[in-house]
């Protein structure tokens, strides 16, 4: 199924590359990023059957802005993940090993693809087809031992650029951090991708962070809207990150929050998962070849109908037609003489003879 899954998203691919009607761009791209999901989530299953002790993998994920760096940095207990007031400072997947050793995370190259790990200092804006692996030297309470990911935004003007490096990395997650600010957190880009990863079924914890003092409740309350629309499984957790003016970094207040959370990681439901995963999106991605195979369909029933009415016409305005019937049978009968058929060229030469006898009489 992964090969499927892998043809189908290149001849996507290939056809949103010659289309010319923008209407139906937006569409294919959707369908696109649901592929790439689908074939990072096939992955990490297979991953799994090879590796079923395969580090735990948490994703930090939000709109730009958001400070998913600096909640990073928080967990981290570090400042291994770059921080800038920029939008869209954070182009590639970030991996940051707590607890567990670089040796232990070989399988993600295969895992990743076409996408190369490099060193984190050679991380370039200029190309997005790679992601870094990094070992935290820092002890952090926050974390269960785990790869601890900082993701690209999802939502800045140049996201569409590395947006596959996100997709790939939340598909790759046991568990999400989801990161939104007062001012980011109702944007419908957060939405949409909370609304592709619910097949997924991570648990999820959301950190609303940048907050202003008493302002959390009614945040939290209009999160949990925005959620119950969305989606259909429980609310998770909100964690209200209330901005620190003398450090700029926000301040965790549980040190034991994703440790319990982790307690919810169930790999045994990933094939199901793949399969639901599968199901969800399966008539949507085929519409395309569906269509096109009832467009050939009736492309070749329209040539038969023309086909049929050429000869009907032959037939009624030139084999059957009086004015021609006797000549096209003496054509006919001179031809099959010609052709020497067996069997036939003797009878016709008879036929002749006899037909052109009182002739030959009168002649002589």
């Amino acid at each position: 199924m992964l090969e499927f899954v892998q043809l189908l998203k290149q001849r996507y691919q290939s056809v949103l590359s010659q289309l010319t009607d923008e209407s139906n761009k937006s569409q294919y791209h959707k369908h696109i990023d649901d592929l790439v999901l689908a074939e990072a989530f096939l992955r990490k299953g297979q991953m799994l059957v090879n590796t079923p002790d395969y580090p735990l993998q948490i994703a930090v994920v939000g709109p730009t802005q958001a400070g998913k760096s600096s909640v990073v940095n928080m967990l981290l207990n570090s400042s291994a993940a770059g921080v800038s007031p920029l939008a869209g400072y954070t182009m590639h997947p970030q991996g940051f090993c707590d607890g567990v050793p670089l040796s232990a995370c070989s399988g993600l190259q295969w895992y990743f693809g076409r996408f190369q790990q490099i060193q984190q200092s050679q991380l370039s804006k200029d190309r997005h087809d790679c992601y870094s692996l990094t070992e935290n030297t820092t002890d952090s309470t926050f974390l269960p031992d785990s790869v601890l990911w900082d993701t690209p935004d999802f939502d800045s003007i140049d996201s569409v650029n590395y947006r596959e490096g996100v997709i790939r990395t939340v598909a790759l997650a046991d568990m999400v951090v989801l990161v939104v600010s007062k001012e980011k957190y109702a944007d419908q880009s957060v939405w949409d991708i909370m609304a592709d990863i619910e097949a997924l079924q991570q648990p999820i914890i959301i950190c609303l962070n940048k907050l202003s003092e008493g302002s959390e409740a009614l945040l939290i309350n209009s999160l949990k809207d925005k959620w119950q629309q969305i989606r259909k499984d429980e609310f998770p957790q909100v964690i209200p990150l209330h901005y620190q003016k003398q450090t700029g970094m926000p301040q965790w207040p549980d040190t034991q929050q994703l440790h319990r959370l982790a307690k919810q990681v169930n790999r045994k439901k990933q094939s199901r998962l793949e399969q639901e995963l599968l199901q969800k999106h399966w008539q949507p991605w085929l519409e395309p070849v569906l269509a096109e195979h009832s467009s050939l369909k009736d492309w070749q029933g329209l040539v038969d109908q023309v086909i049929q009415q050429g000869l009907n016409s032959y037939q009624r305005d030139y084999l059957n037609h009086p004015h021609h019937y006797e000549t096209f049978q003496h054509a006919l009968a001179e031809l099959l003489n010609l052709l020497e058929i067996p069997g036939l060229a003797g009878i016709l030469a008879n036929t002749r003879r006899l037909l052109t006898w009182p002739i030959r009489k009168m002649m002589k």
